[in-house]
């Protein structure tokens, strides 16, 4: 859906941002980018993921906010890539044997081929799933440097569990901001088959009915904490003894950063 669309949807204009696994867009509440000053509100958006085709779109999305918002004299947004990788894809390594983080090719991406400013972007490079990227964007950056009001932007094959996690994850007691205001902005699935598409759905859709479990379970942010750390698979002690889930060709395509 075009960000225009998506803005009149929700009864706001978006203005700047850019911030996390998907991307995170800040907004005012007012009418028209012309009524904007200077310093009337804080920004924050999110970049989502590695650089695949259907990732682009979401790049795309932050960097059109961000130069409308340079171009009415607003300062501009802060972009937030999330994500150091996804379980059911090798980490991508570098020439000197470290590893590319998913949030820093997102960076790259940015800053390279859209023109952001590299100050104008942010990084978290712990999560390896929807979980993780709204957890640790909480406990590592929202609550700490007090971005409150914010767009997700994501796929939309992505979007209905990626939008009960945050408003899960951000919506969670105990932590050391609350009152956050989230806004979604889906973009169009690019680059995959329909059979890839079909599975994922299904996967998405399944995944979708646990996320709704877990936030009734755990409904604080200590809770949470305690889930990842104990029993999540990918940051627990126990998941270094697990063996990897076993996903379809087509599936594992969907989240391959090839």
């Amino acid at each position: 859906m075009p960000v225009r669309d998506q803005q009149k949807k929700l009864g706001i204009t978006i203005l700047l941002g850019v911030g996390a696994a998907y991307m995170i867009i800040k907004w005012f509440n007012k009418p028209r980018m012309t009524s904007m000053r200077p310093g009337a509100v804080e920004e924050i958006m999110t970049a989502r993921v590695a650089v695949t085709i259907y990732v682009k779109p979401r790049c795309d999305v932050a960097a059109e906010i961000y130069n409308k918002a340079k171009e009415s004299g607003v300062k501009p947004p802060t972009i937030i890539a999330l994500s150091a990788g996804t379980a059911h894809s090798p980490q991508t390594m570098n020439a000197a044997g470290r590893p590319v983080w998913e949030a820093a090719s997102t960076a790259a991406y940015l800053v390279k081929n859209l023109k952001i400013d590299p100050k104008a972007i942010l990084m978290e490079t712990t999560s390896y799933d929807t979980i993780g990227n709204a957890y640790f964007l909480r406990t590592q950056l929202s609550d700490i440097l007090g971005f409150k009001k914010m767009w997700i932007v994501t796929s939309k094959f992505h979007m209905p569990r990626s939008r009960a996690i945050f408003e899960w994850i951000f919506s969670a007691s105990g932590g050391a901001s609350e009152g956050y205001q989230l806004g979604y902005i889906a973009t169009e699935d690019l680059g995959r088959s329909e059979e890839e598409i079909k599975v994922r759905e299904e996967r998405e859709a399944r995944s979708l009915k646990n996320v709704q479990k877990l936030a009734v379970k755990f409904p604080t942010l200590k809770q949470v904490a305690l889930f990842l750390l104990k029993d999540h698979r990918m940051y627990s002690v126990e998941g270094l003894f697990q063996e990897d889930e076993k996903v379809s060709e087509a599936l594992k395509k969907t989240y391959s950063s090839g």
